[in-house]
Parts: structure tokens; C-alpha cells; sequence
């Protein structure tokens, strides 16, 4: 079982890796015939202008965020933690707007594990963060979601780490993550976009993870991954990946990333079969950002005593497990 969690987390971070370059909704229209185009190429109007030309600079106004995520595992898995959670895909969405420089937010967050879904929303303002379960709030900690609200970080951290410019810089050339590329038009969220569509290239997005790995390492957040590491991740993920698809959707005024989607599906090999008891993984990831208004949050009108969020979040846990469970 020691390696179907390293190929797992490999493709989560292929898949976050992927979106990194940029962010997604399920909303587009206005669509154009696509163009066949080679992401290496050198015509501007191609893939690889198109990607070359993404602003990475970070967004420093409010952000409209939605975000789903969509993991599904066949097989029986012979580690009973993770077999809890194979029974039924688990589904994750984000939603709501984020406002950095403001210090404020409101998103909603939604689970579905089988016959129970659970919904939760976050509200951040005036130094103060709120918790919503089952229609009832609750005061946070002031440490909790730190990079909202402005409190401190833990150490070694801060929110220049978090910089989006950073984050893109460290990637490098996005092109050398999509092979087969092609060009079409769509709108997301109004916006006119330019969609490059392809699939991903394996080897260039562990790169890209090395080199986030040693940004994050030299700004002292963690450890830098070894280059035998990302050799050896290469080598199972190029043995197990059957299909890697990625579409990019870049703003044909502003240049920047408005959406991104991702799709992975995988076939364990034999000895990661026979060891993890895991057939199958396809994993999808669909993300959008784009410029709105700063989120009106006001603080409920009543909230809980810590004593009742205690209570709340081991009933919380208890329907999380019973829904893996049941499925």
C-alpha cells in the first residue's frame, strides 16, 4: 500500500499543478471551431503565444472564486482508511469571493461522500471569521485562515510565499507542459478567452513541481523534492497515467487565466495493483478566478460557544465517515 498514496498524491498534484497556470468555471459559451496548434511553436496567434503571453502578475483586487473537484477510485483498497473513502466518488466544490487586500471573504464549501452531503460556509471581516454548519455559526480563531484575514502566520511563512506571480515564475515556460496543443474562443464569465487544449505533458509538469518545491524550500515553508524523488514519480506516473487532458482559457485582453480543467485517468500497473488493491484512479479538477466586487460580509446574528463548535465538528466528522462508509 506504500505506493498507490504516492501515485494518488501525484495525480491530485498533477492535477493542482495543471491549474495552477491559471483558474476555471463551469459556465463558457461563444465558442469558436478550434486550431490545431503545436504549444512549442513560435506563431503568436498559436498555443504557444498564447500561453507565453499570461499576465503573472498576482490579482490584487476582490476574486470570485469556484473551484470542483472530483476524485473516483475503483478497486479494494488494502488500506481500510482509504477504502473508506472508495466506495463513491467524493466530490469537493468551492465557491464564493475572496478579497486578500481587503481582508474579507464569503465562500461556500460542499462535500458530497455518497448519501451525505455537507455544506459549510466561511465568512471573513473586520478581523473576525465565522463558521457555518447545519445553519448555525460559530466564531473561528483568529489564527484560522491567517492568510485572509491578515493575522499572523505561522513561522517561516508569509503571504509573499503565497504570490501568484511566484508561483507561475517558478513553473516556467507553460507551454512545456501541454504537447498536442490546439486553439479555439470562449467566453468565461463574460469574458473573451483564448482556449488552448492539450494534453499534459508528464515530464514537464514534474519539473514544474521540482521548481515550485524549491521555491517553497528556499522561502523555508518545506522540504525541496530530490530529483531521484521526481525521477522515480515520473517513471510510475508515465506507467500508470493512461489519459491527461488540460484545457486553458486565457483572457484575450487582460492575458490572464480566467479558467483551467483538468482530467486524469488511471490504470494501476500490476505491482501497484497487487500491493495497494487499487484498480483505477480518475481524478478532474475545474477551476475559475475572475476580478468581482468585495464581498459584503456581516457578522451573524448569533453564533455558538466553542463548547457547541467542538460538539458540531465531531458531528460533522461523524457524517463525513458515515457517508465514506455507506457510500
Amino acid at each position: 500500500m506504500r505506493r498507490s498514496p504516492v501515485v494518488l498524491a501525484a495525480l491530485v498534484a498533477l492535477a493542482l499543478t495543471a491549474s495552477a497556470c491559471g483558474s476555471s468555471s463551469k459556465s463558457s459559451d461563444s465558442s469558436t471551431p478550434a486550431t490545431t496548434g503545436s504549444a512549442s511553436g513560435g506563431d503568436s496567434g498559436g498555443a504557444a503565444g498564447i500561453l507565453s503571453s499570461i499576465d503573472t502578475k498576482a490579482s490584487t483586487g476582490p476574486q470570485k472564486l469556484k473551484l470542483d473537484l472530483s476524485v473516483d477510485i475503483k478497486g479494494t483498497p488494502t488500506n481500510a482508511q482509504l477504502a473508506l473513502f472508495t466506495k463513491q466518488p467524493i466530490d469537493l466544490t468551492v465557491d464564493g469571493v475572496v478579497d486578500s487586500a481587503g481582508k474579507s471573504a464569503d465562500v461556500n464549501l460542499s462535500v458530497k461522500l455518497g448519501a451525505n452531503p455537507i455544506n459549510a460556509e466561511i465568512r471573513t471581516g473586520g478581523g473576525k471569521t465565522w463558521l457555518q454548519i447545519d445553519g448555525k455559526w460559530y466564531d473561528l480563531p483568529a489564527s484560522t485562515l491567517s492568510s485572509t484575514t491578515g493575522t499572523a502566520l505561522p513561522s517561516g511563512v508569509s503571504t509573499s510565499n503565497l504570490d501568484a506571480g511566484k508561483i507561475l515564475a517558478a513553473i516556467g515556460d507553460p507551454s512545456k507542459l501541454i504537447d498536442n496543443a490546439s486553439v479555439s474562443s470562449e467566453k468565461v464569465e463574460g469574458i473573451d478567452s483564448d482556449k488552448v487544449s492539450g494534453d499534459v505533458n508528464i515530464a514537464g509538469v514534474a519539473k514544474a513541481v521540482a521548481n515550485l518545491s524549491k521555491t517553497a524550500s528556499s522561502s523555508g515553508t518545506t522540504t525541496a523534492t530530490s530529483q531521484a524523488q521526481i525521477d522515480k514519480t515520473v517513471a510510475q506516473l508515465q506507467k500508470v497515467v493512461k489519459t491527461a487532458h488540460v484545457d486553458i482559457w486565457v483572457g484575450k485582453s487582460d492575458h490572464k487565466v480566467h479558467r483551467v480543467a483538468f482530467s486524469v485517468n488511471a490504470a494501476m500497473d500490476a505491482s501497484t495493483k497487487a500491493s495497494s488493491g487499487i484498480d483505477s484512479a480518475v481524478v478532474s479538477l475545474d477551476v475559475t478566478t475572475v476580478d468581482a466586487s468585495a464581498p459584503n460580509v456581516s457578522a451573524p446574528s448569533s453564533v455558538g460557544t466553542p463548547a457547541e463548535l467542538q460538539t458540531a465538528l465531531i458531528g460533522l466528522l461523524g457524517k463525513v465517515m458515515g457517508g465514506a462508509s455507506t457510500g
